[in-house]
């Protein structure tokens, strides 16, 4: 598990208000307005204030978090370092949830989604915990990663300018299980319930080494951090399915210094995975 800072001072308020259920929502909004009528016959200065006040408490309400945050935009905190240097703890991107409403993401970029269960802390809670990492593979797409050297993409080493540090692990993807694997001979495979699960079967060891990567099966994608060597992603986890993906990282916001577009350098280019 990744190191996690937890928000604090204002920047919990947000991320409380950001999370906030929508049945808390609905409640609220149905406990404000209980008041507004029970103060509207009421003509004093008071009374006017406190009506003009709930009536913008209940309109606010119902435009962010019934049609905003469910179909727009929402904000999201970067708890840990996974994708430094990209985005560093404590930097707090808008999300567009819109982008993937009208198109279908695209690779490299920054994607926030539901985690899987399996690659949670313990102090998170399953089916409410968000992730943020680049999408680096498609469906259809054959990805490798050699110790040392970096990304292979349908078969071309792949230059990363916003990654942290060149991987110190090897990857391959065979049968839609993510297999890593270091110098020492370690072995490990992240899928579906399984998280870093060490392998030790003869057999299943040798078929990683001579099995080369396969190519992504269709609604999965290959989810890792910029942060390579420190990231708890798809390498660890296994592949994502397309159904988690909440949104894509538009632009930073705050701090102040930090406010500008998530993707912050040149992307690279990729052959397509049927290209000879």
């Amino acid at each position: 598990m990744e190191p996690f800072a937890p928000p604090s001072g204002p920047l919990n308020w947000i991320e409380t208000l950001a999370r906030l259920p929508i049945a808390t929502v609905v409640v609220a909004m149905a406990v404000f307005t209980v008041i507004r009528l029970a103060t509207y016959p009421f003509q004093n200065k008071v009374a006017r204030f406190i009506n003009n006040l709930l009536d913008a408490v209940i309109y606010a309400g119902i435009l962010v978090y019934l049609i905003i945050r469910p179909f727009l935009v929402q904000p999201f905190y970067i708890p840990s370092e996974s994708m430094v240097p990209t985005l560093k703890v404590g930097d707090v991107v808008m999300v567009g949830k819109f982008s993937y409403l009208i198109g279908e993401p695209k690779r490299f970029d920054i994607v926030v989604f539901r985690a899987p269960d399996w690659a949670l802390n313990p102090w998170q809670v399953p089916g409410k915990t968000d992730f943020v990492k680049r999408l680096i593979g498609l469906p259809g797409d054959v990805i490798e990663i050699k110790a040392g050297e970096g990304l292979y993409i349908n078969g071309q080493l792949i230059k990363e300018p916003y990654i942290n540090a060149i991987p110190q692990y090897s990857m391959k993807i065979i049968n839609g299980v993510v297999y890593s694997y270091d110098a020492l001979g370690n072995i490990e495979k992240g899928d579906t319930n399984v998280m870093r699960a060490p392998v030790f079967d003869p057999a299943e060891r040798s078929m990683v080494m001579r099995t080369p990567s396969q190519p992504i099966p269709e609604g999965k994608y290959l989810m890792l951090g910029d942060n390579r060597n420190q990231s708890s992603d798809s390498h660890h986890w296994g592949l994502l399915d397309a159904d988690r993906v909440v949104g894509k990282a538009l632009f930073v916001f705050w701090p102040p210094n930090r406010i500008g577009s998530a993707n912050r350098t040149e992307l690279p280019e990729v052959p397509s995975a049927t290209a000879p």
